[in-house]
C-alpha cells in the first residue's frame, strides 16, 4: 500500500497489493441494510399536485428566477407512472432498504381532513406493500420540504396551525399504513438546511432573506411538531422505531489563527450540527450566546413538552464540509460565509469530497447522542450520501455521464469510512445512497444529478450508471473487495 499517492485532483489514493496476502476484503455485518433514499416532489411528477398548484414547491418552481436551470418538477421522474420498473432496478442492485417520502400536499390537500386522499392513498399502500412483498425494509419521511399550499399561505412552520396540522396528518398516515408496512419513521428531514434555505438564504420558500428570527421560530415549531408526530406514532405503534434526518457537516475555520474565523466556525456547528440533537436529547431549546441579546430569541427557549428524548435512532445525512469564514461587513454576521476555499477535490455543486469527515462523525461527533436514557446505544443510519454532477436536462441520446469516475471514488471512499467507523465500535445498521434517480434538485433544478440511475428526461429513459453497477456489487458480497480507487487513509 502507498498511503502517500496522490491524484492531481488532490484525493489521496491507496493501492493494494495483492501480493502475500490476497484481495483486501472489507466486510459488513451479516443484517447490514443497503438502500436507496428518494422524496416525493423530486421524483413524482404529481399530476394532481402541479396542475392545482396544491405545495409551496409546486408554485415555487414556475416563479421567475427561482430555479438556476429554469426547470421544474412538472414532471420530474414521473415516479408515478414508472414506480414498478423503479422497484425492479433497486432489486437489480441486490439492495434490501427503500426510503420514500409521503406527498403531505397530495395526501391532505385541504385543512382538518379526517381523512387521506384515496387515490393517493392506493398509489404509496402499492408502493409500499411492493416493496414489503420483495423483502425490503421501508424508510419513510412525513416532511421532506414540502407544504400545503393553505399552510404555507398562512406563514408556513412559523404558524402554530402548521404543528397542529402535521399532527393531524401523522396520525392519518400512521392509522393507514400501520406497522405492516412502514419499518422506520422519520417525521422531518433536515429542519435545519430547511430553515436557512427558506428564511436566511432565500434559495426555498419562503424565500426569507437574513431572516434569522424567521429561522429559529420556524426552527422552535418544527421541533414542536416533531415531539408531537413522535408522541402519535409511538401511541398508535408503541414499539415503532421513529427519528428525524440531520444533515450533519464539518466546519472549518479558513484560518485557525483568525478568532473571527473560528467564532464564525463555532457558531455554525453550534446551530447547524448541534442545536436541533441537543434541544431533542434535553427537551430543551436554548439558543446560545450573543443569539440571546434578542428578546424574541430569549422568548423562544425553553422546555417543549414531549420532545426529551424523542428519537429511537440516529438518521445522518452525510454529504460534504464546509470552511466557515467571517466577512468583514456593517452590521456584522457572527455566521460568517461560506468560502471559496477547498483543500480536496469538489463536486459539481463545489462541495469539497471530505470521507474522514463521515468517519469522525460515526466515531466521535455524535457522542453527546449515541445512547438513550438507560445507556442503550442508539442504531445509526446513513440515510442520504452521495454527489451531483452537472448535466442538462434537455439531454437525452447517448453515453453522457454513464461513466462517473467521481461519483465511484466517492461511494467507495464514503463505504469504507462507514466500515472503518462500524470496526471501531459505532453501532451503524445501514447506509442509503442518494439517490436512486437523477431528480430534481431544488433550486439547483434537474440539471444537478445524484443518481446511480440516469434519467434522460425527455424520454424518461433510466440507465444504470457504472457507479449503480459497482453498489450493486459491493451490496452483493455485502463487502467492499480490492477498493484500490478509494482514499487514504481507510485500509
Amino acid at each position: 500500500m502507498q498511503p502517500d499517492a496522490k491524484t492531481p485532483g488532490g484525493l489521496h489514493t491507496s493501492t493494494v497489493s495483492l501480493q502475500g496476502d490476497g484481495p483486501v476484503i472489507l466486510s459488513f455485518p451479516d443484517d447490514f441494510l443497503w438502500g436507496v433514499a428518494t422524496s416525493h416532489f423530486q421524483i413524482e411528477g404529481n399530476r394532481h399536485e402541479i396542475k392545482n398548484r396544491i405545495s409551496d414547491w409546486s408554485n415555487w418552481t414556475v416563479q421567475e428566477g427561482r430555479i438556476l436551470d429554469q426547470s421544474t418538477a412538472d414532471r420530474a421522474c414521473d415516479f408515478l407512472s414508472h414506480y414498478e420498473a423503479d422497484v425492479d432496478l433497486c432489486q437489480s442492485m441486490n439492495l434490501n432498504t427503500f426510503r420514500l417520502s409521503l406527498n403531505w400536499p397530495a395526501l391532505m390537500p385541504k385543512p382538518g381532513a379526517t381523512e387521506l386522499d384515496p387515490e393517493m392513498v392506493k398509489f404509496y399502500r402499492t408502493l409500499l406493500q411492493m416493496l414489503k412483498d420483495r423483502g425490503f425494509k421501508t424508510f419513510v419521511t412525513l416532511f421532506h420540504f414540502c407544504l400545503p399550499t393553505y399552510l404555507s399561505d398562512a406563514g408556513g412552520w412559523r404558524n402554530a396551525k402548521t404543528i397542529d396540522e402535521f399532527e393531524r396528518f401523522t396520525e392519518l398516515v400512521v392509522k393507514e399504513f400501520g406497522p405492516e408496512l412502514v419499518d422506520f419513521w422519520l417525521t422531518l428531514n433536515e429542519p435545519l438546511a430547511y430553515s436557512y434555505q427558506g428564511f436566511i438564504g432565500g434559495c426555498w420558500p419562503p424565500g426569507g432573506k437574513g431572516d434569522y428570527v424567521g429561522a429559529f421560530e420556524a426552527i422552535r415549531n418544527l421541533l414542536e411538531g416533531h415531539a408531537r408526530a413522535y408522541a402519535v406514532i409511538h401511541r398508535l405503534i408503541p414499539n415503532a422505531k421513529v427519528s428525524f434526518t440531520v444533515h450533519w457537516m464539518p466546519f472549518v475555520p479558513r484560518s485557525s489563527w483568525n478568532p473571527f474565523d473560528k467564532m464564525t466556525q463555532f457558531m455554525r456547528d453550534e446551530i447547524f450540527n448541534h442545536l436541533w440533537m441537543r434541544s431533542v436529547e434535553t427537551g430543551n431549546l436554548q439558543f446560545v450566546p450573543p443569539l440571546t441579546v434578542d428578546k424574541r430569541v430569549r422568548k423562544l427557549c425553553g422546555v417543549i413538552p414531549g420532545l426529551r428524548g424523542s428519537i429511537d435512532f440516529l438518521a445522518i445525512n452525510y454529504y460534504t464540509r464546509q470552511v466557515s469564514e467571517f466577512e468583514m461587513k456593517w452590521p456584522p454576521d457572527i455566521f460568517g460565509i461560506r468560502s471559496d476555499l477547498a483543500e480536496f477535490e469538489v463536486s459539481s455543486l463545489g462541495w469539497e469530497i471530505y470521507p474522514d469527515g463521515l468517519y469522525k462523525l460515526l466515531t466521535h461527533g455524535l457522542d453527546p447522542y449515541r445512547y438513550d436514557d438507560h445507556g442503550n446505544a442508539r442504531e445509526i443510519y446513513i440515510t442520504e450520501n452521495g454527489l451531483a454532477s452537472m448535466f442538462s436536462a434537455e439531454l437525452s441520446d447517448g453515453d453522457w455521464s454513464l461513466n462517473d469516475e467521481l461519483r465511484v471514488n466517492y461511494l467507495l471512499a464514503h463505504l469504507i469510512a462507514v466500515h472503518k467507523a462500524v470496526k471501531a465500535g459505532a453501532n451503524v445498521k445501514g447506509y442509503l445512497h442518494w439517490s436512486l434517480l437523477d431528480n430534481f434538485e431544488w433550486s439547483e433544478g434537474l440539471r444537478a444529478r445524484f443518481g446511480l440511475v440516469r434519467v434522460a428526461y425527455p424520454t424518461l429513459e433510466r440507465t444504470m450508471r457504472k457507479s449503480a453497477k459497482i453498489f450493486a456489487e459491493i451490496v452483493g458480497k455485502n463487502a467492499l473487495v480490492d477498493p484500490v480507487n478509494s482514499f487514504y487513509p481507510y485500509l
